[in-house]
C-alpha cells in the first residue's frame, strides 16, 4: 500500500513539474516557479547505500550550482543514520514526514462542525474565494508575493480539463475560512495543502473538511486516502483522532545555496 502512496506522490508532483528520470532518481523542476521547494527537488527511488547517497548528493549539488539555484532539496522514503550528515560539504536541514492514511469507510465515524459548508471549486467565483483564503493562510510563512505566485501556479492545474486534482473551499456563514486539495489517482486519494484560518481552528471545521473529502473520494470508489504531515506537526494529533494511521516515512535534506 505504501508503494501506491509513493507513486501517487510522484504523479502529483508531475502535475506542476517537468522531470528527468533515470534508474536511481527523478529530478523535478518547475520553470514557472523555480523557487517553489515542493516542485523542484530530487527524489531517490529506492533504498541505497550511504556511500551512494553521498555520491548522489554531491552530483545534485554540482548540478544545482551550474543552474545558479538557491537551494537543493532531496527526498527519499528510507532512513539514514543520525551522523550521516556530519561529513557533507555544506550545512543542511534534515526534516522527517509521516505518511498517514485512512480507509474511506471510516468517514462515518467523523463528526465536525454543523455550521461548516464545503464547496468544490467548479466555478470561477469559488476558485477565487479559495485562492484568496489560501493567500491569507500562507502569507505570513511565505510572504505575500510568493503566496500569490504559488496559488496562481496551482490554479492553472485546477483549471485543466479532466484534471484529477481539485480545490475545495470551507465556508462559515458564506465566508471562506479554509481550503484543501484532493487528488484521485486510480484507487488512492491524496489530501494536500490543508488550511483552516487561525481564528477557526479547533472548532471542528478541519474535521468537517476531512470528512467531506474522504466521502468524496469514497463516492469515486476510492478505498484509501492519505496525506503527509511533518513528524513534529501539531496537526498530526488531529489526524490521529480522525482515524488516520501512520504507514511510512519520508526524509528531506535541504541545502541552502544562497549563502
Amino acid at each position: 500500500m505504501f508503494d501506491r502512496f509513493s507513486s501517487t506522490e510522484i504523479e502529483y508532483t508531475k502535475k506542476f513539474s517537468e522531470n528527468y528520470n533515470n534508474k536511481e532518481i527523478i529530478r523535478f523542476y518547475d520553470d514557472a516557479l523555480p523557487g517553489m521547494y515542493m516542485h523542484n527537488f530530487t527524489f531517490i527511488k529506492e533504498n541505497i547505500s550511504e556511500n551512494r547517497l553521498r555520491e548522489i548528493i554531491y552530483e545534485e549539488l554540482e548540478n544545482r550550482k551550474t543552474q545558479n539555484a538557491d537551494f537543493l532539496r532531496i527526498e527519499f522514503n528510507f532512513s539514514i543514520k543520525e551522523n550521516f550528515t556530519n561529513n557533507l560539504p555544506l550545512a543542511l536541514e534534515v526534516s522527517k514526514y509521516d505518511y498517514m492514511y485512512i480507509n474511506t469507510k471510516m468517514s462515518k465515524c467523523l463528526k465536525g462542525n454543523e455550521e461548516c459548508l464545503i464547496k468544490k471549486a467548479v466555478s470561477e467565483d469559488i476558485l477565487k474565494e479559495g485562492i484568496d483564503v489560501d493567500i491569507i493562510a500562507n502569507q505570513s510563512d511565505m510572504g505575500l508575493e510568493f503566496a500569490k505566485k504559488r496559488i496562481y501556479r496551482k490554479a492553472k492545474v485546477y483549471n485543466q480539463q479532466n484534471s484529477n486534482l481539485d480545490l475545495y473551499v470551507c465556508y462559515h456563514n458564506d465566508l471562506p475560512i479554509g481550503n484543501c486539495e484532493l487528488m484521485l489517482n486510480s484507487n488512492i486519494g491524496k489530501i494536500e495543502d490543508f488550511d483552516i484560518l487561525n481564528n477557526y481552528q479547533r472548532q471542528g471545521y478541519g474535521t468537517s473538511m476531512l470528512k467531506y473529502l474522504i466521502e468524496e473520494a469514497k463516492g469515486y470508489g476510492i478505498e484509501f486516502v492519505y496525506l503527509i504531515t511533518d513528524s513534529e506537526d501539531s496537526a498530526k494529533e488531529m489526524y490521529k483522532k480522525c482515524g488516520f494511521k501512520k504507514t511510512g516515512e519520508k526524509t528531506e535534506l535541504f541545502f541552502d545555496l544562497s549563502k
